[in-house]
């Protein structure tokens, strides 16, 4: 291919291939409606995205939702993707079609730009396209799937690394947008650390191409990466100072605990994971999966590459130079390292030296890294031995039938030596988990077993029979590919726990419909703790009971889907009061907790279990779910006047005296510092919501007396609020609502959201856009008059 890379027809075909492939490996979304439905997928992403589609179809910008947690700035929640191109699909389709197609768009947003960058790099057409199977099909892939910013950052590397080549060498404005533009579309889908990980690679790739072609100067490399990522966040201030105001309000501001920070550490054990099978997926378990050494569930749920990187990563030693051997397995022991965790004393040492690493979470995520050079060290390989004029080394041919003949040995004594081999498991694992000759776990095992050694033994005589002549290229090119195609697709296609969604709209609820007056339910867990990150589930639930019965008790935040408010966050970045809230609220006893939440507007408490006594009624026992609904009697309004206030700044201290029985919540607020007016006894006014949506609120009140109005609703910085078209201070009230004091008399109050961090990163976004077109437009205009083409 030369500079301009045409697409030839080979190209062509190849295009139709993979998207051929992909149709077949999501062709139970198209052809049958279901949608994957794993870990975050169901009480988290799909509430928010649906929340975001709501807006979009509404006409407005998504910068608020009354929904989550009293309120909560759904733009400024990075995993939202609210500036992400791909997502305005959202607008045009009903929702779980427009998931279905986002999902099917990433995976061929990922085989075509990982085909691309392979074929600059000079590989055939039959090798780039075994490439990007085993990069959009791998496990590390499929299973970000279930974290959707996360698999929407990933699946751009390739366009990322692709476009990033093309500026280096051609250096012209015109590449150097279209790297600036990946870079952007990555960056917007929601991951910071992916797309961290993305320009690490685009480094290294950067500076090794002037050690291929001697012709680039590193300074050069390094000024255009830092100029495009420089452009690239200019362009995205819209997105990131919203970010960084939330990050301010919330615990991120505080370095996230070591224990939180460790959580989901890559075992040893998974690196067989990579050549290997270590799990299947089971429905009938609660989790969805099987794993055959281990009970508990990693965070990429496989990691498998195929039986075809064991061959491409062994053949690498043949084929690479020292240096670039030396390169790039100092980058994959380095990122397997990080992914290990706090299995090794690095990651625990990084994290008290680097304030990076003070704030990232989850080890694994690292292994993103592994598994995008894993991709490259086994074309690397395949493509030393496959060239016709590369001639194998001696004896590497003898020595790799020796190597992978040994695997039908080790499937016999493992036949024969079951107990021997599962105490080496146990022990490897250091773990009790039984591995029983006759369990589901050890014939699942063997399965796999028989399942590689076929697998090892047809790609081995592929490979014999192509070095030695036997067989002709239009014969090997689509058997090998087709091969590596089944095993990746058999392997990780269920991997995405597919489900009919159907469920999410229809079918009973712990709460058939909502109530005219707005009012805020609580989950309450039955654990040790009322954050409801982890619900209560039981022995026998298979994987879809768990998903459906999630959304009949109306988990959070399964109840947007039906326009009910909650009062708990799930979002990592909670905000510093719902912090505190947690910590007061696990401490109190179940009396004092029921008062605490009337006071912030709950009106019905939703369990698994039934409730403690205090000030609720029980209203429901739904026994088949099981779930208990309570109604906590003397909840507050959404709105209301009170005439009384008092000051006090410490959180704790607020939260306390909002539970105490001798606090009076629709008598007297509690305000973040002192604020008088001039009472007339007990004057009250019941205040009429006019208008209410995700970023205004009008209400009318007719006071006789001066007071507060109170809104129940999270006070956050943006919210201002107008009387009589003037305005006025909203004070912070009872630590999470809104306030402000009104004079004697009738009044048209509104609360609108306006943000000062959206309106400055929109101006800074704006101006950037401007500032890069006009310098496009220089750019074309000048090299139409001096050479009257475009570079």
């Amino acid at each position: 291919m030369n500079g301009k890379n045409p697409i030839a027809r080979p190209d062509y075909l190849a295009f139709l291939l993979l998207l051929a492939s992909v149709i077949w490996f999501d062709r139970e979304m198209i052809s049958t409606n279901l949608v994957p439905f794993f870990r975050d997928l169901g009480p988290m992403f799909y509430p928010m995205r649906f929340s975001l589609a709501e807006s979009f179809k509404a006409g407005e910008l998504p910068l608020w939702d009354r929904h989550m947690g009293m309120g909560f700035p759904l733009l400024a929640n990075f995993q939202s993707g609210v500036f992400y191109p791909p997502n305005l699909i959202y607008l045009i389709l009903p929702f779980f079609t427009a998931v279905r197609s986002l999902f099917l768009l990433h995976y061929l947003i990922a085989a075509t730009g990982c085909y691309l960058l392979i074929r600059q790099w000079k590989y055939p057409p039959y090798l780039a396209i075994l490439g990007s199977l085993l990069f959009t099909l791998g496990g590390t892939v499929v299973s970000l799937s279930n974290l959707l910013n996360h698999f929407q950052t990933a699946v751009w590397l390739p366009w990322v690394i692709y476009m990033g080549e093309r500026a280096i060498r051609t250096a012209s404005w015109k590449s150097f947008v279209g790297l600036t533009v990946a870079l952007l579309v990555q960056f917007l889908a929601g991951s910071p650390e992916l797309y961290a990980m993305s320009m690490g690679l685009l480094l290294v790739d950067g500076l090794t191409i002037k050690a291929v072609e001697g012709n680039l100067p590193h300074q050069k490399t390094l000024l255009i990466l830092v100029a495009a990522n420089v452009l690239t966040v200019g362009l995205a201030m819209v997105q990131i100072l919203p970010t960084v105001e939330l990050f301010q309000e919330s615990r991120g501001s505080v370095s996230v605990p070591y224990s939180i920070a460790s959580l989901w550490s890559l075992r040893p054990m998974s690196l067989f994971n990579i050549f290997f099978p270590y799990g299947e997926v089971d429905p009938s378990l609660v989790s969805g999966t099987r794993l055959f050494f281990s009970s508990d569930i990693p965070f990429l749920v496989s990691h498998y590459m195929g039986a075809i990187s064991l061959f491409g990563l062994y053949l690498s030693f043949y084929y690479c130079s020292v240096k670039e051997k030396s390169l790039l397995f100092g980058i994959l022991g380095l990122s397997i390292i990080l992914a290990l965790g706090d299995h090794t004393p690095v990651y625990p040492f990084l994290y008290r030296l680097v304030p990076f690493f003070s704030v990232f979470r989850y080890p694994e995520k690292f292994f993103f890294l592994t598994h995008a050079v894993l991709v490259f060290v086994t074309l690397r390989g395949l493509n030393g031995l496959l060239r016709e004029d590369h001639p194998p080394p001696r004896g590497s041919m003898f020595v790799t039938c020796s190597l992978f003949l040994l695997l039908p040995l080790l499937y016999l004594f493992i036949n024969l030596e079951t107990s021997f081999f599962t105490r080496l498991i146990v022990s490897a694992t250091q773990s009790s988990l039984a591995f029983p000759a006759g369990g589901k776990s050890a014939s699942g095992f063997l399965f796999y077993l028989e399942r590689q050694m076929f697998l090892v033994m047809g790609i081995l005589l592929l490979l014999v029979l192509w070095k030695k002549g036997k067989l002709r290229s239009v014969l090997f090119q689509p058997l090998i590919v087709a091969l590596v195609f089944l095993d990746l697709s058999s392997a990780n296609r269920s991997y995405r726990y597919l489900l009919d969604p159907s469920f999410v709209f229809h079918g009973e609820k712990t709460i058939s419909s909502r109530d005219p007056e707005p009012h805020r339910i609580f989950f309450y867990p039955g654990t040790s703790s009322l954050h409801p990150s982890e619900y209560v589930t039981y022995e026998g639930q298979s994987f879809a009971e768990l998903n459906f019965l999630s959304y009949k008790k109306l988990v959070p935040y399964t109840d947007i889907f039906h326009g009910f408010d909650y009062m708990q966050v799930l979002d990592p970045l909670r905000t510093w009061p719902y912090v505190v809230f947690l910590y007061v609220a696990d401490q109190l006893p179940p009396a004092a907790l029921f008062r605490l939440l009337g006071t912030l507007n709950v009106k019905y408490v939703i369990g698994p279990n039934s409730l403690p006594p205090g000030n609720i009624s029980l209203v429901r026992h739904i026994p088949e779910f099981p779930a208990w609904l309570y109604r906590i009697n003397d909840e507050v309004p959404r709105a209301y006047v009170v005439t009384k206030a008092t000051a006090e700044t410490d959180a704790v201290t607020v939260l306390k005296r909002l539970s105490s029985p001798d606090f009076e919540p629709l008598r007297e607020v509690i305000l973040e510092r002192s604020f008088l007016i001039p009472t007339h006894g007990d004057s009250r006014s019941q205040p009429e919501i006019v208008h209410y949506s995700n970023q205004s609120v009008t209400l009318k009140a007719s006071l006789n007396g001066a007071g507060f109005l109170v809104l129940a609703n999270f006070f956050y910085p943006g919210w201002r609020v107008y009387v009589d078209g003037m305005e006025k201070e909203v004070l912070r009230a009872n630590l999470f609502f809104r306030a402000v004091s009104l004079p004697t008399g009738e009044h048209l109050v509104e609360f609108r959201y306006q943000p000062l961090s959206f309106t400055i990163g929109l101006a800074i976004s704006l101006i950037t856009f401007v500032g890069t077109l006009l310098g496009f437009l220089f750019y074309h205009y000048r090299y139409s008059r001096s050479s009257g083409e475009i570079r």
